[in-house]
């Protein structure tokens, strides 16, 4: 049986079912851990994004004393 992704021989002793051979999916899990550690580096930028914008805001409101401030 051939690799529906490049072609060549699938292994003997795959599983049955296996589309695609063993560097295929070496590349199939290294393109997912890839896409999780994107993901994972976005989430931790816009969390960084939004909590210096939220500072940001409350220094805009302190400096203009739009804001409530108790002394």
């Amino acid at each position: 049986m051939k690799c529906i992704r490049c072609g060549q021989d699938i292994e003997n002793d795959a599983p049955k079912g296996v589309t695609i051979c063993g560097s295929c999916a070496d590349d199939l899990r290294q393109e997912e851990e890839y896409q999780i550690m994107v993901a994972q580096e976005e989430s931790i930028n816009d969390q960084r994004n939004r909590e210096a914008y939220e500072d940001a805001m409350k220094d805009e409101q302190r400096d203009t004393a739009q804001g409530y401030r108790y002394v």
